[in-house]
């Protein structure tokens, strides 16, 4: 074949090779295109679900504990679960640097805080599911706490807002990254509900018992319901070491020695004191003179749940205004006194109060300085106007408390300035002799001035819109009544739990917990 042929035959051919070659070259590449977007796709897939694994976006979800037939997320869990825990928190219990597993709540059990919480956040849903299922039965719903429900959340936000948390942000601070907004507001919600409910049925009981029932309680229970008065003195024996005054070690023996020495200088002195009373010296005098190295006068309690188990069987058997001396195992003697023991007959006293304070100032040393007349003045107006709006009222408790939420400098403001159970001498100022008067019949108001001790701590000065709501049962009756109301509603609990309707079971969302 000829050059110029051979030239004339490549040329006719090498068209179609290179469309063959192109071909070929899209095709590689476009399979090479579809690998990557498969691998691209099956990346954001794995990306997605990532960050939706971290968000806890299905940890929420997971089912942490089961209540009978209810399921209990870890979002609710987290709900109890850290509200518990942040008690702990606040008062340096626990070290929040730690996991709660780290951290032991009762090393002879073996109990960590991770266990405590959960078990205690357990039993709080528990009782909360049960008793919200009650009010449910019983036809509560949600509208019987809607007010106190949108004020309670309001409050969140605004504290959130305070702090310039937005409130998502401030109830996964509060209640773990687990808890939503949604499910907050729900368990608000089912809390509320559950304790007005209990609430109600805690009132209707407590009202349902009669003169005839709280005589028999007390028959049964005077200890617990008797108000006790007594004076106790204390000696400690001196402390004994281990060493002679050369620093060699001492026996048994001459240590044992030493403490019986010391408790008998102890007595010694504990007899003194007694005998110094029983010659008629008054406790006061006896402290002045002996010097206890402990000593309390005057000490009134109802019940004896609150008097030393070191020395409360012995006070009842003492008649009143004898003393005796006790021994505090091997470490000294007790004198003690029994100045009273009675049944409290006194009608405390249930009160509204509205304070408007006189504004003060400091010195340069930053002490207190008194109200100026100026500053008296203007409180004296501010008292007359808030009278005046009282004037103008229905004159009911419920307008003196809408009065008092408004106007009144007092920590109970809020709860329309009311105090219930105010005895004689309790209130520390003029309204006392003003509120115990014979005379004195519910719906009377006054205002009374209140001049302080600068030096005090909690000194105030001002005036107190006192408004006279009622005498209350008498003590004794009230504490027999809480103590059967107490019994009655726990029995009333625990019938809620009977059998497995509340049963508590762990599941594997437990596991978010602590750790």
């Amino acid at each position: 074949m000829s050059a110029s042929r051979e030239k004339k035959q490549r040329q006719g051919v090498a068209p179609s090779d290179k469309n063959a070659k192109a071909r070929s070259e899209q095709a590689a590449y476009k399979r090479k295109v579809r690998t990557y977007t498969a691998i691209g796709v099956v990346v954001v897939i794995l990306v997605a679900a990532l960050l939706t694994w971290n968000s806890g976006f299905f940890q929420s979800r997971a089912t942490a504990a089961t209540i009978g037939d209810h399921k209990l997320t870890v979002s609710e869990l987290s709900y109890y679960y850290n509200g518990i825990r942040s008690v702990y928190a606040n008062y340096q219990i626990i070290d929040t640097t730690k996991s709660d597993s780290e951290q032991m709540y009762n090393e002879d059990e073996g109990t960590t805080y991770r266990d405590y919480f959960l078990d205690s956040a357990l039993t709080q849903a528990q009782t909360v599911q049960a008793r919200y299922d009650a009010a449910l039965e019983a036809g509560y719903t949600l509208d019987d706490i809607q007010e106190d429900l949108d004020a309670e959340i309001q409050a969140v936000k605004d504290t959130a807002a305070s702090g310039l948390y937005s409130y998502s942000a401030y109830v996964k601070n509060m209640y773990g990254r687990y808890m939503s907004t949604g499910t907050f507001e729900d368990l608000v919600a089912r809390k509320l509900l559950a304790t007005k409910y209990y609430n109600d049925v805690m009132e209707e009981t407590s009202d349902g018992f009669t003169d005839e029932d709280l005589d028999s309680y007390y028959q049964e229970h005077k200890d617990d319901v008797d108000t006790f008065k007594y004076s106790y003195l204390y000696f400690k024996a001196a402390d004994v070491e281990d060493t002679d005054a050369e620093g060699n070690t001492l026996s048994n023996d001459e240590i044992t020695k030493l403490k019986e020495e010391a408790m008998a200088d102890a007595k010694a002195k504990a007899d003194e004191a007694l005998a110094a009373y029983q010659n008629g010296s008054t406790v006061a005098q006896v402290i002045n003179e002996y010097s206890p190295d402990d000593s309390k006068t005057d000490n009134t309690v109802v019940g004896t749940s609150t008097i030393s188990s070191i020395y409360k069987d012995e006070l009842l058997k003492l008649e009143q205004n004898e003393a005796a001396v006790v021994e505090n195992a091997d470490t000294g003697y007790y004198l003690i006194v029994n100045q009273a023991r009675y049944q409290d007959t006194a009608t405390p006293a249930t009160i509204r109060d509205i304070l408007i304070k006189a504004e003060t100032t400091t010195d340069e040393d930053g002490n207190t300085v008194v109200p100026t007349q100026e500053a008296w003045d203007a409180a004296k107006a501010k008292a007359d106007e808030v009278m005046a709006k009282w004037e103008e009222s229905d004159k009911t408790p419920e307008a003196f408390g809408k009065l008092a939420e408004e106007y009144s400098a007092s920590s109970n403001a809020s709860n329309g300035g009311l105090t219930t159970g105010v005895t004689s001498g309790s209130l520390g100022d003029d309204r006392d002799s003003w509120l115990f008067d014979e005379e004195r019949t519910a719906g009377d108001i006054t205002t009374i001035q209140h001049q302080d001790n600068p030096d005090s701590s909690t000194a105030y000065w001002g005036y107190h819109i006192t408004y006279f709501q009622e005498w209350e049962e008498e003590s004794w009756k009230q504490t027999a009544r809480s103590a059967l109301t107490s019994e009655a509603m726990t029995d009333w609990s625990e019938k809620l739990l009977e059998g497995d309707a509340y049963a508590i079971n762990q599941a594997d969302g437990a596991k978010y917990f602590g750790f």
